[in-house]
């Protein structure tokens, strides 16, 4: 017996062309679970960039641009694993709409060790003190019981005026390697509280110790 197998054929713009091309679907956040962790916070990456595109009133794609890393809003010391996972893909999403984007963590100069030779570094002393950059792109992430809201920010640090915004909110099932919901009992200031059931407080990163 022979099977019929539907291909879909979607219609590309480019360059103001239409084109018929084969592609396969793009990956959902629908679940995170059937996706590898990078490929879901790219994917998130991807959204928020186009959020700032859009909302963008006075950047231009030659002004060199960096990107902070994202910070938890009630401390704006502390960040866990999936901040800085996103921060590469915010990196990667602005560099594809074609933006000057500055890596804020190379040295001044190539360390050639035993280990490796290496370049990247979180040292502030071994970073190059002449970055001619003014705007920033900055991240403040809020957890609540079901998965975290996010807001992103282009600031131009002359004068701290915001040029693009974006808000977007993530599950915790879109993000099942990084996030998972929260114990039935709980630690709250040294305090241990039960809860009638899972998942009734903040969702917890995983990595973060807490």
């Amino acid at each position: 017996m022979l099977k019929r197998v539907i291909i879909p054929l979607t219609l590309l713009m480019l360059g103001g062309c239409v084109a018929k091309s084969v592609t396969p679907p793009k990956p959902s956040l629908v679940d995170g679970n059937g996706l590898p962790p990078t490929a879901v916070i790219n994917h998130l990456a991807q959204r928020i960039v186009t959020e700032l595109v859009k909302q963008n009133d006075a950047l231009r794609s030659d002004q060199p641009i960096v990107v902070a890393t994202p910070v938890l809003v009630g401390d704006m010391n502390g960040t866990n694993a999936l901040a800085q996972q996103l921060q590469q893909g915010l990196m990667t999403s602005l560099h594809s709409f074609q933006f000057n984007v500055v890596d804020l963590n190379l040295a001044d100069g190539l360390r050639v060790t035993a280990n490796g030779d290496f370049i990247l570094t979180r040292d502030w002393q071994q970073l190059s003190k002449n970055l001619p950059v003014e705007h920033l792109v900055v991240s403040t992430m809020s957890l609540v019981t079901n998965g975290m809201a996010i807001n992103t920010r282009i600031v131009n640090i002359s004068n701290n005026r915001v040029v693009s915004a974006s808000q977007t909110f993530v599950t915790q099932k879109e993000l099942a390697n990084y996030m998972q919901p929260s114990e039935q009992i709980v630690s709250q200031n040294g305090i241990l509280y039960r809860q009638a059931s899972p998942g009734m407080n903040e969702v917890r990163v995983l990595g973060d110790g807490k």
